[in-house]
Parts: C-alpha cells; sequence; structure tokens
C-alpha cells in the first residue's frame, strides 16, 4: 500500500493485542495444542464447525463472544473511521463486518482468504469483497451462497520478493549457496515446519540424513523451525556430525532467498508458504498437513501437477528423491508450479480496493 500510496496512513493491527492477555495467550496455544498432539479432534472440529446447521447453531454465541472482548479496538476504528479495513483472518473479518453490517463502521471491508478452502467462518454478510485465491475456491463461496460479485480471484498476498517483477534483481544461487555454505554439486532439499514449527520434522531432517549413507553427496538441507526454538536445538546438536551438510534456522525473514537457493520444498500446506513456492517455481513434497484448510491446499498443489502429497516422513523422503532424479518430471512440476502461483496478488488487491474503485469484476 505504502509503494502504491505514499501519501496513504497504514496501520497494521493485531486483534491479539487488543484482546485481554489471557486469551492473547491461550487463543494460540490452544490451536497449537489441538493440531500438534490432537489432529483428529481439531479435524472433527473443524468439519463439524463446517456444517451450516451447527455453524449456525454456534455463530450468535461466536459473534457475542468475538465482539466481548474486542471493544476497545471497535471503539477506536470507530474514532478514527479507516477508509479500508482488509481481514487476513476470519476474527478481524467477523468483527468488522458486523459493524459494517450494522451501520457503525463507514470503512470498506475487504475479506482475503488467505486459504485456498473457504470455511464458513471466513464468509461474513458484511463484507464489501471476498478475495480468494484460486477459481476453485471461488465457486466454493459461491456454492455457500455468497453473492458472485463480491467474489474477486486475485491471489493469496505474499510479499513483494517473491514476485520477479518486483524484485530490484534476481537472486543470485552461487552467492547464497555460499553465504550458507553449502556445496555447489549437491540438491539442496528445504524443510519448513510454519511458523509454529509443528508436524514431523525431526523425522524428516532424519530421514533426508540417512539419505547420506545410501547416496553420498546428493543432498543437503535448509531447515526452518519457526518459533520452535527447542527443535531448532535438537536439530543442530543431532545432525553436527552427520556428513550431509544441515543448516538450521528459526523464525526467518529471509524465505525468499532460502527457496532460491532450493531445488525442492518439503512442507506442511499452509496458505502462505504453498502460494510463495508457487510463484518461486519449488515443486513440492507435502507431509504433516495439518486436517482441514491444509488438506484442500494440499490437493491444490497436487491437482495443478505442482507437488506431491505423501503420507509419512518415509514416503516423503522417497518421492523427493523420485522428484529430483527425473529431470523431465521435475521441470514439469517447476513450470506448473510458477503457473498458477499470483506472485502480484497484494499488488492487486492495493489496486482493485485502495487505489481504484469496488466493482464486480472477478
Amino acid at each position: 500500500m505504502r509503494r502504491q500510496d505514499s501519501q496513504a496512513e497504514v496501520v497494521c493491527l493485531d486483534l491479539l493485542a487488543w484482546v485481554p492477555w489471557w486469551l492473547r495467550w491461550a487463543y494460540p496455544k490452544v490451536y497449537q495444542c489441538l493440531v500438534g498432539f490432537l489432529p483428529t479432534l481439531w479435524a472433527i472440529a473443524y468439519y463439524a464447525l463446517d456444517r451450516p446447521w451447527i455453524f449456525r447453531l454456534c455463530q450468535l454465541g461466536r459473534g457475542i463472544w468475538n465482539r466481548a472482548f474486542t471493544r476497545r479496538l471497535i471503539r477506536w476504528a470507530g474514532e478514527w473511521q479507516p477508509d479500508v479495513v482488509i481481514a487476513t483472518h476470519f476474527f478481524p473479518a467477523e468483527v468488522f463486518g458486523h459493524e459494517r453490517r450494522r451501520g457503525r463502521l463507514s470503512a470498506r471491508v475487504i475479506v482475503v482468504i488467505t486459504d485456498l478452502f473457504p470455511h464458513r467462518l471466513w464468509l461474513t454478510d458484511g463484507a464489501d469483497a471476498v478475495v480468494v485465491g484460486s477459481d476453485e475456491t471461488k465457486q466454493l463461496c459461491q456454492a455457500r451462497g455468497i453473492d458472485g460479485q463480491r467474489l474477486h480471484v486475485l491471489g493469496i498476498p505474499i510479499g513483494s520478493r517473491f514476485d520477479p517483477s518486483t524484485r530490484a534483481t534476481a537472486f543470485d544461487r552461487s552467492a547464497l549457496t555460499r553465504q550458507w555454505h553449502l556445496d555447489p554439486g549437491r540438491r539442496t532439499v528445504l524443510l519448513v515446519s510454519g511458523g509454529m514449527g509443528l508436524g514431523p520434522v525431526a523425522r524428516l531432517v532424519q530421514r533426508l540424513a540417512d539419505v547420506e549413507r545410501a547416496r553420498p553427496g546428493l543432498l543437503q538441507l535448509l531447515v526452518v523451525c519457526g518459533e520452535n526454538a527447542r527443535l531448532a536445538r535438537r536439530l543442530r546438536a543431532r545432525d553436527a556430525d552427520s556428513g550431509m551438510p544441515v543448516r538450521v534456522f528459526e523464525f526467518v525473514e529471509t524465505m525468499p532467498e532460502l527457496m532460491a537457493a532450493s531445488d525442492l520444498l518439503v512442507t506442511k500446506a499452509g496458505g502462505l508458504t504453498v502460494m510463495e513456492a508457487l510463484a518461486m517455481g519449488v515443486p513440492m513434497v507435502l507431509c504433516g498437513v495439518i486436517p482441514g484448510q491444509e488438506r484442500f491446499n494440499a490437493e491444490y498443489v497436487v491437482r495443478h501437477g505442482a507437488g506431491i502429497l505423501t503420507g509419512s516422513p518415509g514416503a516423503a523422503v522417497e518421492a523427493a528423491i523420485r522428484i529430483l532424479d527425473d529431470p523431465q518430471a521435475y521441470a514439469r512440476m517447476r513450470s506448473s508450479a510458477m503457473s498458477v502461483g499470483r506472485p502480484q496478488a497484494a499488488d492487486e488487491i492495493v489496486e482493485r480496493f485502495v487505489c481504484g474503485r469496488l466493482d464486480g469484476d472477478s
């Protein structure tokens, strides 16, 4: 927004900063516990809440709960009266959509769904527009009663450094290889656990490291553990003498560079990570997929030929070797990834709803 309109006043808000401390602490912890240790329970809750009658039953209580804990934010927004509110999570989408619907907020409310599956929690009647990442997502939204005139297939916004058209220069892979002390003769696998550091990361690293005995000199690893510092320490200690180059990171701001230095991405199927990889043209092996939203993301990647979905770390490693051993298949997957990537989604959203006009174009 600032790049396209230097006069714009842009305020980025985390709604959890406006709620009581205990809820701010519990909100991510409960989610992390469910998807990390009780994935079956998470799947049951996720799909149950997506059923129309259960969703309607819970919606009244959910709305009262959300508004009760965001009174300070609602009061601040009413006083500040922004021109446009862009919500990239279903929590602010519901809160601001309700205020817009009741006429207490004059701002246009734009909901940007950051997963490819539009769970009913995202779909508020108070949104002036709903931005989705694919034609399939748009069709699902329409089947759920959202007017097609409010739906815009613009993609899921990612950082501008993932977009080749906005980068000042191309990434120098040789320089990146030297920076991280990698072997230019090996194939580089990037293993990403997501922001919370969830999934079978340790087992994947072990399985990939075991390849060194059977195929010495083939692979090297870049591992991103997100906020899971304990996992990063364990992996550094375990792989210090593995014989395979392994570079372990915690939360990083250099994901575009890491992807540019890599031949293959092994990851869960978070919406942003998937879109970043598609934009960079990095083929994916998907493992440890969280039930629910990530399952649909993974199926989208597989359906478009940009990756393979596997069910276990062993199967993921076998798939990775199979892809890297087949240059033609690898080239097809890379081309498929770039063909469905939408690296300019953020710019298009700003042009349409901030700098331009709100219309019914899709």
